[in-house]
């Protein structure tokens, strides 16, 4: 057999074997839904959010949530973030600011609005706020 030949038969045998494994109806053979970059950047930085709260760097938890609300400024765990990192530095109105904000994003019946609500009631009565 030349080379030809040769070079001509194992060309064909991968075209046979890329046919082989390609999906049929042109769909992709794995059922899982397409990531969406953005989700997954809000669920990192909710993480590194909380992280940073959790270590007692509450200004890199305020920095990472505020970067965290230009992506998805509806998110109530990022209010969460800035309300309780804004209590810890002693900054009753800026966290009582925040936990309004989301209170209004937050599920009533979730544990995210009862934390929103608790930061809220106490930094309402830090400020001498009123709480209706």
């Amino acid at each position: 057999m030349n080379s030809f030949t040769r070079i001509w038969l194992l060309g064909a045998g991968a075209l046979v074997l890329t046919a082989c494994v390609a999906p049929m109806d042109g769909q992709d053979q794995t059922d899982k839904p397409p990531v969406d970059s953005g989700a997954a950047a809000v669920i990192s930085l909710i993480d590194q959010a909380r992280l940073a709260y959790q270590q007692g760097d509450f200004e890199a938890a305020i920095a990472t949530a505020e970067r965290g609300l230009r992506i998805d400024r509806r998110e109530p765990e990022f209010y969460l973030v800035l309300a309780q990192s804004y209590m810890s530095l002693s900054k009753p109105e800026q966290a009582r600011q925040f936990a309004q904000q989301g209170l209004r994003f937050s599920p009533p019946d979730s544990h995210l609005y009862q934390a929103l609500e608790t930061v809220h009631n106490r930094a309402s009565q830090r400020t001498g706020t009123l709480v209706f």
